[in-house]
């Protein structure tokens, strides 16, 4: 006697991030960067003036650039996305919008002149990021609107009108 399989209904998951994925940074895990990320920046400092190519490097790719914390979000008919830039100005950062994508980008050069009887000193700080983003779905870039405060980058980008599909057309034949 055939053994008959049992017939089972296949019900199709929706598509979306994993749970892995959606799950943000805790508080410990921030505080823990952030620490390491100070250390890291004032040891950089510190040997700066032995290591001059270290600017160059990064130039060139060679050393590796931190980007800034992206939080993107959809909330139905247009994205949200907020991105942590502390230390830049509105002047600093420059965003670029397409209907595919979107482009931050800011740049920050500071230069600080200490002269006393016996000595002058110079600092120069200089910062850069670029980061780049793929919308899921088209955008209406035209109607895209932003702002910043507090070195909170904050961008509101609509989506694009879904277009009618298109009836059938009868062709009459000749």
């Amino acid at each position: 006697m055939k053994q008959e399989k049992e017939k089972t209904d296949v019900v199709p998951v929706k598509p979306g991030p994993s749970p892995l994925t959606r799950r943000g940074q805790t508080w410990l895990e921030r505080d823990f960067d952030t620490i390491f990320d100070d250390f890291r920046r004032s040891f950089d400092l510190m040997l700066s003036p032995y290591y001059p190519l270290e600017r160059r490097m990064q130039e060139l790719g060679l050393v590796p650039v931190k980007y800034p914390p992206v939080d993107f979000i959809d909330e139905g008919t247009h994205y949200l996305i907020h991105a942590e830039l502390p230390g830049f100005t509105k002047e600093d950062v420059e965003v670029q919008v397409n209907s595919d994508g979107l482009s931050i980008r800011a740049k920050k050069e500071t230069e600080k002149e200490d002269t006393q009887k016996n000595y002058l000193r110079r600092e120069r700080v200089y910062s850069s990021f670029e980061r780049s983003v793929a919308f899921p779905e088209e955008v209406n870039a035209a109607k895209a609107e932003g702002n910043m405060k507090d070195g909170i980058l904050e961008l509101r980008i609509p989506k694009k009108e879904p277009k009618p599909e298109a009836k059938p057309r009868k062709i009459e034949l000749k």
